[in-house]
């Protein structure tokens, strides 16, 4: 199983004491990079993360606020074990050959494992001799690139922005610390191109980059022309990803709409001065949040016609496939009304209309016990009544027997008599609860 402790440079030699700075401890330091670099470079992990906690074993802050010997390999120590982390974060390999260290921080969160980071190389960086906490105004450029860097690929950009501006509102207290020339610019570029466009805070950079001062006016137009590049190819991705809805359906004419707004917070509390700490009128870091609106807007659309509007072939539209509602509505064939083609129309068409409303399955059998089968259950009771009565009993009888047989109307006529016969019968019997 492969050492993961504190690793000497050979074996049987003894570490140099933390608190000198010697140049046998600047040599032993130099070698275990380098043999760290070369470790980490081939992908092993056990190695690397050995050799970099025997080198922080003899590497500590500062104590006076100047310049030691150490401050480049604190440098190139730091920036390795956060590349180191970072590297084995985002893409972990087999947690089994992992030392303890790196299994720890894969049970962090993301936000935990960035300001871990940043926390302890502000520990690493400010001299001890300080009485106040660990500050930014020490940390070394390259590291906070470093840190930057990490965040966003960690995906935690917004911790990355805090500390950028943490840094340039610190920065330029100590002469030995470089804060200005290439270490702005660099710091600067990072922030404007990388950091505040992965939070779409793509109005804010620009106005950051006109109203600063200090930059070169050739190194502010090559940041702005990048970030113009950057912003039309960010929405012209934005556009292939978001593709156009086409209405399966005319507009109404009293269109609604809903929308909902949804703010995020990425601003940080922090106040910074993007060039050389003039009051010229740039707005400095905001201590108000911006809010990126969203609108949201239904796929469906439902409105109400208004009254004077009809329409004769209306199909709702389904939330489904487009193709599937297509053939659906297809198959709907309705038959137009008479008198919506716009032409005249006579007396025997709109009686034919008339009467198709009638002639449906249910109207008819309606219509044929009505008129058909009540009238003949009437006229066969009234005939096997008269045909009862053979003998006359009275004179009255007698006589209406004679008119009966005494007239001339048709069979027709008779039948039709005995239709209105039987409808009075049935109006009459159902008026007085019979039916």
């Amino acid at each position: 199983m492969p050492v993961q402790g504190v690793l000497p440079l050979k074996a049987g030699s003894a570490l140099p004491h933390p608190a000198l700075s010697s140049p046998s401890t600047e040599a032993t330091l130099q070698s275990l990079y380098n043999r760290a670099a070369r470790a980490f470079l081939h992908r092993d992990v056990v190695l690397t993360t050995a050799l970099v906690a025997s080198a922080f074993a003899m590497l500590q802050p500062p104590v006076a606020l100047a310049s030691d010997a150490l401050d480049s390999h604190r440098r190139k120590w730091d920036i390795l074990r956060i590349t180191l982390e970072s590297t084995v974060y985002s893409s972990p390999p087999d947690r089994e050959t992992l030392p303890t260290t790196l299994r720890e921080i894969l049970l962090s969160s993301p936000q935990a494992f960035v300001t871990t980071s940043h926390a302890r190389s502000l520990a690493l960086f400010t001299p001890s001799s300080l009485p106040r906490n660990p500050t930014s105004a020490f940390l070394p450029h390259q590291v906070l690139i470093t840190l930057v860097a990490s965040s966003i690929k960690v995906n935690c950009a917004i911790l990355g922005r805090e500390m950028t501006e943490d840094w340039l509102s610190n920065r330029g207290q100590y002469d030995f610390v470089p804060s200005t020339g290439e270490a702005y610019e660099k710091v600067l570029e990072l922030y404007c191109l990388h950091v505040l466009p992965r939070l779409g805070e793509w109005d804010y950079a620009k106005e950051f980059l006109r109203y600063e001062s200090e930059l070169s006016l050739e190194k502010r137009t090559e940041f702005q022309t990048s970030m113009e590049n950057l912003h039309a190819q960010a929405l012209k991705d934005r556009a292939i990803q978001t593709p156009a809805i086409v209405p399966q359906r005319s507009p109404s004419p009293a269109p609604s709409t809903s929308s909902s707004s949804s703010s995020l917070s990425t601003i940080s509390s922090r106040t910074a001065v993007p060039s050389s700490r003039s009051d010229s009128g740039f707005p400095k870091f905001r201590q108000d949040s911006r809010a990126s609106s969203t609108s949201i807007t239904s796929d469906v659309t439902v409105t109400r016609r208004s009254s004077g509007q009809r329409s004769t072939n209306y199909t709702p539209t389904p939330r489904a496939d487009p193709s599937t509602s297509v053939i659906r509505s297809s198959r709907i064939v309705q038959k137009p009304l008479v008198g919506t083609t716009g032409q005249p129309t006579g007396t025997l068409a709109l009686i034919k209309e008339f009467l198709r409303s009638y002639l449906t399955a249910n109207r008819l059998a309606t219509l044929t016990i009505l008129f058909i089968l009540l009238p003949l259950v009437s006229y066969s009771i009234r005939s096997r009544r008269m045909r009862a009565v053979s003998t006359p009993q009275s004179t009255a009888d007698h006589v209406k027997r004679r008119l009966y047989d005494a007239r001339r109307d048709s069979v027709l006529s008779r039948f039709w008599n005995e239709v209105i016969r039987a409808i009075f019968d049935t109006v009459r019997m159902g008026g007085g609860g019979l039916v």
